[in-house]
């Protein structure tokens, strides 16, 4: 378990044990690699409850780069706390579903995320993860895998539980048949931030095959978000406009953050997200560990009776990124994201494209 000196990593959970073994990568792509479990890894009630998250901490907001300081106004050192945060980032966090009811966590578009649980070694972890397609989850690279690790930094199994809430589990348990991650995360070549590398990195997102349970797919239980990397022009990243002298869209976070019930419910964010290097999008948020890999909405929810010309970018639930890292210092309250996007390491593919086409390849019947 690595981390840097005050920086939180928002990692993982997991759930059962036996040696897992490296599955090749496409010879076509070179791009990404999987992970595929011992078959015999069972999950337990004990195993999740011993569930833990691994923090990835960054210390003052003089470590984000100067462009969204410069946004932000935010001081180098100092920080007075304010309601919305000393990152002075607004945003709204308040917990998904209604006031002591699972409501409307178990109904689409809430209950295509859930709570993800892994197993590494003898230790079990939690973060979030989401419905992308038929039995196709995303999640961030580090809730699967340690960075840098190779072959022996993978998760040894993984299990999702959509709208966890509390002890209610409305869509039952379904255990991971494979994980992808970026041959850059895996070997530790990404481009990553030179005051918090391996943790602020460009490409924190992995791609999560999950097994159909009692014959049914998950997609068609909770239904699906839709990803998106370009515009309808092929140019534009989805719903991105320039703001304030930024590249910035409204974000929907969903995630289990551990400092909230525990972990056991579903907690949603909305501020206004800046892209920042290397390959990163930031938000205001109080989440905490436990909210990794938790999706970034954008036009979260359903569609009005507007029947209007449409807007731009007007696609409903789609995901653009994915939680990777936070502060520890409890008064800042700054989230960031690897973004869905073609970078300085995936050029001819986005990162979300090549993990999700080589994880479909490998496995049609989930996509």
């Amino acid at each position: 378990m690595k981390s840097l000196k005050n920086f939180e990593k928002y990692m993982a959970a997991i759930m059962v044990s036996s040696a897992a073994m490296l599955c090749p990568m496409l010879a076509s792509a070179n791009e990404t690699v999987s992970e595929t479990p011992d078959q015999g890894a069972v999950i337990t009630p004990q195993n999740q409850a011993e569930a833990v998250t691994i923090n990835r901490q960054l210390g003052t907001p003089s470590q984000l780069s100067e462009k969204v300081r410069s946004v932000l106004q935010l001081p180098n050192a100092d920080i007075v706390p304010e309601q919305f945060g000393g990152g002075n980032h607004p945003f709204t966090t308040q917990t998904a579903g209604a006031e002591n009811n699972q409501s409307p966590v178990e109904l689409y578009p809430w209950n295509a995320t859930g709570k993800l649980f892994m197993r590494f070694g003898n230790s079990n972890f939690v973060c979030t993860a989401s419905v992308i397609d038929k039995n196709l989850l995303v999640t961030a690279a580090h809730c699967v895998h340690n960075f840098g690790q190779g072959q022996n930094g993978f998760a040894d199994a993984v299990t999702f539980e959509p709208a966890r809430h509390l002890q209610q589990r409305p869509f039952g348990t379904w255990t991971a048949k494979q994980w992808w991650i970026p041959k850059s995360y895996f070997d530790g070549t990404d481009d990553c931030s030179s005051q918090a590398p391996g943790v602020v990195c460009a490409n924190d997102v992995a791609v999560v095959v999950l097994n159909p349970n009692a014959g049914q797919n998950i997609a068609d239980v909770t239904g699906q978000y839709t990803v998106k990397e370009l515009g309808d022009d092929g140019l534009r990243e989805f719903g991105y406009v320039f703001f304030l002298g930024q590249n910035a869209a409204h974000i929907t976070q969903l995630g289990y953050p551990a400092r909230n019930y525990d972990g056991l419910q579903m907690i949603r964010t909305d501020s206004v997200g800046y892209q920042d290097e290397p390959n990163n999008v930031v938000i205001g948020s109080s989440q905490t560990g436990g909210s990794s890999g938790g999706p970034w909405l954008q036009n979260f929810g359903g569609k009005t009776s507007f029947s209007g010309e449409a807007g731009n970018d007007d696609d409903l639930n789609v995901v653009s990124a994915v939680t990777s890292w936070g502060y520890t210092l409890g008064d800042v309250k700054i989230q960031g994201a690897s973004r869905f996007a073609k970078n300085s390491v995936f050029t001819s593919r986005s990162n979300i494209r090549a993990l999700v086409d080589d994880a479909c390849a490998a496995n049609p019947d989930a996509c």
